[in-house]
């Protein structure tokens, strides 16, 4: 065991940011040959929506990718920071790695089809527009006249996404006005909630990555019933004198890692799937993200593996 395993842990998920940031910076987007540029070589589904939509929902995983390891570098730098260390931090920063990195591995499924790739973008591009909407709705009363220009732009791209879907023939669902629109399509019904992402990516169906998720995002979220469970699975004492929990959490090296395991889970899958979909040669990323899987589980002193 090394002197200072929180540095371990840093540096193996540093190790993995470089590369990729390396060749994501080399690269640029998928290389010729790979499924992602067979898939954007023909457009038949170009509408108003966009004129390369196959080419943007391909990209919109590699976008998705590079905030997930930016999340990831940040919680490299916090986890050198360990004197003491707090886990509310740590477990912030890695629902935000995951919860992201989920998002990425859910946009480049392989084996399925362009447009079922395309309307899982063109859904979370229908979506971030009303949330657009709502923010401008909510500002409108102090610049009403300002606010309702950027409201109907909304509304005109809202209706070119919606329209172009149709075409396609795709069901946009969008009545309901306190949900997020979503479009559907064959054998999809409804949207995928971020549990259910987490838990595909993390858990590949065992149950791992929704109990990680829903640990993590009880801290993030700062709710006090969650921090209350957190407390209390810790084993750590509340104060009976106000009858509630008082202090921080310091945690070890190893009860973080073990914490946090998903978090290897998630980059190695999110890598592998995006450096094969995209074409890219592995020869760096590879040994780096299995030296993280090593890394974290020596220091959880558990096995992580794919």
């Amino acid at each position: 065991m090394s002197s200072d395993p929180w540095g371990d842990l840093a540096d193996a998920l540093v190790s993995v940011c470089e590369p990729f940031g390396r060749d994501s910076d080399t690269h640029q987007g998928f290389l010729p040959g790979s499924p992602a540029a067979s898939e954007a070589a023909n457009e038949p589904f170009a509408d108003e929506w966009a004129a390369a939509p196959s080419r943007n929902a391909n990209m919109a995983g590699l976008h998705l990718a590079r905030v997930a390891m930016d999340h990831l570098a940040g919680l490299a730098v916090l986890l050198r920071t360990h004197d003491p260390v707090c886990i509310y931090g740590p477990s912030s920063l890695a629902r935000s790695t995951v919860e992201v990195a989920s998002r990425c591995y859910y946009q480049l499924e392989p084996g399925i089809l362009p447009l079922e790739r395309i309307r899982r973008h063109q859904s979370d591009r229908l979506a971030s527009l009303w949330e657009q909407k709502r923010l401008a709705e909510a500002a409108s009363g102090r610049r009403p006249a300002q606010m309702q220009t950027a409201i109907d732009h909304l509304d005109r791209r809202m209706k070119t996404v919606v329209d172009s879907a149709k075409r396609h023939g795709l069901t946009p669902r969008v009545k309901d006005a306190k949900r997020p629109p979503f479009i559907a399509g064959p054998g999809v019904t409804k949207g995928c909630g971020a549990t259910d992402l987490v838990e595909a990516l993390i858990g590949q169906g065992r149950g791992l990555g929704t109990v990680s998720y829903q640990t993590m995002s009880a801290v993030a979220h700062g709710r006090q019933h969650g921090l209350m469970q957190y407390l209390k699975g810790r084993g750590v004492l509340l104060d009976r004198t106000h009858g509630d929990s008082f202090g921080s959490i310091e945690a070890t090296a190893q009860e973080t890692a073990l914490d946090l395991a998903g978090i290897p889970l998630a980059v190695v899958r999110v890598l592998d799937r995006l450096y094969a979909h995209f074409g890219w040669p592995n020869g760096q990323a590879h040994p780096a993200t299995r030296r993280l899987l090593h890394v974290w589980g020596r220091v959880a002193e558990i096995p992580i593996g794919n």
